[in-house]
């Protein structure tokens, strides 16, 4: 279950009574994300996020050494997806269906999440002022990097084509963070299945014709 599905899964349920300490410290990160979505980086106080969760200072100060910790355990918690990405379609031999199943993940309803944009843009907001949100992007980047580039260079390798797999990963990172930013500004302007065309459109003049 993705971070999106979990918080909307966990509002009015019994939060925090007899619950063990890995349950507890995943329910707060959830009400700091609503924090997030609802207000922003303004949101983000400790009070706040209190009040979400109905709990009192003392248990987030148990759980998290500071803001600045709570903050990267979000981050760490909503860019889940995107270190399971790489080993999408695993399973499968054929590097094609292991593309295929990174491209269809990023444009899943848990993913591409129009209510949680405000929570996305104020974390990315504070990735260039804090060395550690930054040291996770990064690593969170590469891993998904990674595995896309890999799955091209095997298709171009199987079709004998020459591609710069990993500048073509990168591209397609941007064209899919675009596509998402666009959806949750304007719904109305793209379908997740156009979407996904979009990408297929940017891979198939380097790679040939991808069955999806």
């Amino acid at each position: 279950m993705g971070w999106n599905a979990a918080m909307t899964a966990a509002k009015g349920a019994p939060r925090f009574a007899r619950k063990p300490p890995a349950e507890r410290r995943r329910l707060l990160i959830e009400a700091a994300i609503r924090c997030l979505a609802e207000g922003g980086m303004s949101a983000f106080t400790i009070d706040r996020i209190c009040r979400e969760a109905g709990v009192s200072r003392g248990l987030i100060n148990h759980h998290f050494d500071g803001k600045e910790a709570l903050l990267l355990s979000v981050y760490e918690t909503m860019t889940e997806h995107i270190a399971e990405m790489p080993h999408a379609g695993l399973a499968e031999a054929d590097p094609v269906k292991r593309l295929n199943a990174m491209i269809e993940i990023s444009f899943t309803e848990d993913v591409v999440a129009q209510s949680q944009l405000r929570a996305w843009l104020a974390v990315w907001g504070e990735v260039a002022a804090d060395p550690r949100l930054r040291a996770l992007h990064r690593k969170r980047y590469e891993d998904y990097s990674g595995g896309l580039s890999r799955a091209i260079a095997a298709i171009a390798k199987k079709r004998r084509r020459k591609v710069d797999a990993e500048a073509l990963a990168r591209m397609l990172i941007a064209l899919i963070d675009g596509l998402w930013l666009e959806w949750c500004l304007d719904a109305s302007l793209l379908s997740a299945e156009q979407a996904k065309a979009a990408c297929y459109d940017l891979l198939e003049p380097h790679l040939g014709p991808i069955d999806h």
